[in-house]
């Protein structure tokens, strides 16, 4: 029941006890009357009111919906650049080893003696290729831990996560430096 309908319900009582001499109303009748109000079943809604509400629940649900679908999404194009971000840098460091081996194979055939002078530069690039190929593990694995129920692992996952990155980032290093050996090399063996 609403105050409204209480207040109009008990207005109405009062007014019919002094409409029939009553002039005061004595505490213990008024209490046992508002026990009674207490007790009573609360009124069924409207069918109006409770369509807003089903349609207030609907609505909630279906913005739950969007905001768990854009999530998703953007947890899945995060995925894919991380992707994408460890084949680019495998392919760098990777075809730079390849062209330097293929280089230093040419060399052992024309000048056998400055193969020593590049065999330096191949080190960088194969610790790029290994920091990039163990980022893919350690990325498996951070997902696996992020996945599961306990706050712990996924503590865990969240600092394997982190070294990750800094695998990745150290891999691209790995790069500049083997190409800055490879310059240096290449300026000596002119």
């Amino acid at each position: 029941m609403s105050a409204q309908a209480f207040a109009a319900q008990l207005r109405a009582l009062i007014q019919n006890a002094k409409d029939s001499g009553t002039a005061a109303i004595y505490c213990d009748a008024l209490i046992s009357y508002l026990d009674g109000v207490a007790k009573s079943p609360a009124p069924e809604p409207t069918p109006a009111e409770l369509a807003k509400y089903q349609a207030e629940l609907q609505l909630n649900i279906e913005q739950h919906r969007g905001i768990h679908a854009a999530q998703l999404e953007g947890f899945k194009s995060v995925i894919t650049a991380g992707q994408n971000a460890i084949r680019s840098s495998f392919l760098l460091n990777g075809g730079a080893a390849v062209a330097i081996l293929a280089f230093i194979g040419h060399l052992t055939e024309v000048a056998p003696t400055r193969v020593a002078l590049f065999a330096d530069v191949l080190v960088p690039f194969v610790g790029g290729v290994l920091a990039i190929t163990v980022t893919s593990g350690v990325t498996y694995l951070s997902q696996w831990l992020f996945a599961s129920s306990s706050q712990r692992a996924q503590q865990v996952g969240f600092v394997l996560n982190v070294v990750a990155i800094l695998l990745g980032l150290s891999s691209y290093g790995a790069f500049i430096w083997g190409m800055y050996v490879a310059q240096q090399a290449f300026r000596a063996f002119a």
